[in-house]
C-alpha cells in the first residue's frame, strides 16, 4: 500500500474547494417584460406613383391600355387589413368636356401575394374595394394595374390633360 503525501498548496486548494462547494448559494431577481400592442397600419406610395395613360393614335384608341405599377405602394399591417381605392374629385374639365371616372378600373395584379381576396374597381368618388381580408404583414408591396378597357367614354373629349388624384385607404376590422 502506497501513501500518497500532499503538499500544503494541495491540501489548501482540496479545502478550498470542498468549502466553496459546501457554501455556494443562489439569489434570483424577478423581471417583468411587458409586451404594450397598438394597432398600427400604414400605406406608403412607390417611387413613381403618378399613372399616365397617352392617346396620340388612332390606334390608341382603337385597344384597351393597361399601366401597370409594380411596387406601386407598400402596406403594414398588425392585423387582417383591406384597401380600397377611389378618386378624390372628377376629371378636371376641358372645354366644357370631362370624361368619366368610370373609364378607369383598377385592380391588385396577381403577383401580389397577401392571402386577400382581390376585386377590379370601376374608379369613382367613394371608396372601391380592390383587397379584403388581407393577412397582417410587416410590408407586403402591392403591385397595381390601371386599365382603360374600352377608349368609347374618351370620345368625343377636347385633347388636353385631364387629371385627378387617387386615394388609398387602408382600413382594420
Amino acid at each position: 500500500m502506497t501513501k500518497k503525501i500532499l503538499t500544503f498548496g494541495a491540501l489548501l486548494a482540496a479545502l478550498t474547494f470542498a468549502n466553496t462547494k459546501a457554501n455556494a448559494q443562489a439569489v434570483s431577481g424577478t423581471v417583468a417584460v411587458n409586451l404594450i400592442l397598438s394597432d398600427a397600419f400604414s400605406i406608403v406610395l412607390g417611387p413613381t406613383p403618378d399613372v399616365t395613360f397617352t392617346y396620340a393614335s388612332a390606334a390608341d384608341y382603337a385597344s384597351s391600355k393597361t399601366v401597370a405599377k409594380t411596387n406601386h405602394f407598400t402596406v403594414i399591417s398588425n392585423k387582417p387589413y383591406s384597401v380600397a381605392v377611389k378618386a378624390n374629385s372628377v376629371f378636371n374639365t376641358i372645354s366644357t368636356t370631362t370624361p368619366p371616372l368610370s373609364a378607369v378600373q383598377i385592380s391588385v395584379d396577381a403577383s401580389t401575394i397577401t392571402g386577400a381576396t382581390y376585386t377590379t374597381a370601376t374608379l369613382s368618388t367613394t371608396n372601391q374595394s380592390i383587397a379584403s381580408a388581407a393577412s397582417p404583414t410587416i410590408g407586403t408591396a402591392y403591385n397595381i394595374n390601371y386599365a382603360i378597357p374600352t377608349a368609347a367614354p374618351l370620345l368625343a373629349m377636347s385633347a388636353g390633360t385631364y387629371t385627378t388624384n387617387v386615394v388609398y385607404t387602408v382600413t382594420q376590422p
